[in-house]
């Protein structure tokens, strides 16, 4: 399935070519740079939109994050406002003015929590600052402004694919030191209500794929996981201890694993 067009705006904080609103705290001569002109970006977007594509950006910075939301706002001038479910990728420092544009411009806020798990608060506060330290993964902020939030992996430069990780991080937001002491900003940890259906339904309706994925419903593919243990029911710490007993493709049984028995579960 075509899912539309993708473009980087900027690179990565930590390799100091993420573009930011104003100089790195540890490079104070650079802002680092969009990956095109932002005229011939937002020209772009414009008429891949006007054509019907779906768009989706790599935008880490502020900067870069706000080129992105500029761009799509001109497309909904110039052509018109539509379900396009356009998306920004990571979102890893957003400037607060920008959070509630999401909502506004129907974009979707496209997360991997693995993102913060491969770093540090102590790492990006000496990139960056303290003050838009504060400003990193704000998950929580983006779904209370009424954002449509999707979690994923990047895989490959995330650190897993494992689903259970994912959840852990965004519930925790635990570092990676791995230590449950060292969270980024616990008051954007999402419940576990909300990571699992940003991991689930978030992300099948960011690709136009609610209809057939994400919930467990008649009428859509029989796609879900039989796990060990109710996620509802144990402590953070054992999210991650979590094991899939049992995966089901389309209605068939792809994988069991050797200690589970259909008749526990049918």
């Amino acid at each position: 399935q075509f899912s539309g067009l993708k473009q980087f705006v900027d690179g990565t904080v930590t390799g100091h070519t993420a573009y930011f609103l104003k100089p790195y705290s540890d490079q104070v001569d650079i802002c680092g740079h969009p990956a095109l002109n932002p005229e011939v970006l937002i020209d772009r977007v414009v008429k891949a939109d006007g054509l019907g594509f779906r768009i989706r950006f790599h935008a880490i910075g502020d900067a870069a994050i706000r080129l992105a939301l500029d761009a799509f706002e001109e497309a909904v001038r110039k052509n018109g406002k539509r379900d396009s479910r356009h998306t920004i990728e990571h979102i890893e420092v957003i400037d607060s003015d920008d959070i509630e544009r999401f909502s506004k411009l129907g974009v979707i806020a496209s997360m991997q929590p693995d993102h913060m798990a491969a770093s540090s608060r102590e790492v990006y506060s000496s990139i960056i600052g303290p003050e838009r330290e504060k400003n990193v993964f704000l998950t929580k902020s983006l779904l209370n402004s009424g954002a449509s939030l999707a979690l994923g992996t990047d895989f490959p430069v995330s650190i897993s694919l494992n689903p259970m990780r994912q959840i852990y991080t965004a519930i925790t937001r635990v570092d990676s030191s791995g230590d449950p002491k060292n969270t980024w900003h616990p008051k954007q940890k999402l419940t576990l209500a909300e990571a699992l259906q940003a991991y689930t339904y978030g992300s099948a309706y960011g690709c136009f794929r609610e209809h057939e994925l994400g919930t467990i419903e008649e009428g859509k593919l029989a796609d879900l996981v039989v796990l060990d243990r109710n996620l509802f029911d144990i402590p953070e710490s054992e999210v991650l201890k979590t094991k899939v007993e049992l995966t089901i493709n389309d209605g068939e049984v792809v994988y069991k694993s050797e200690e589970t028995s259909l008749s526990s579960i049918f």
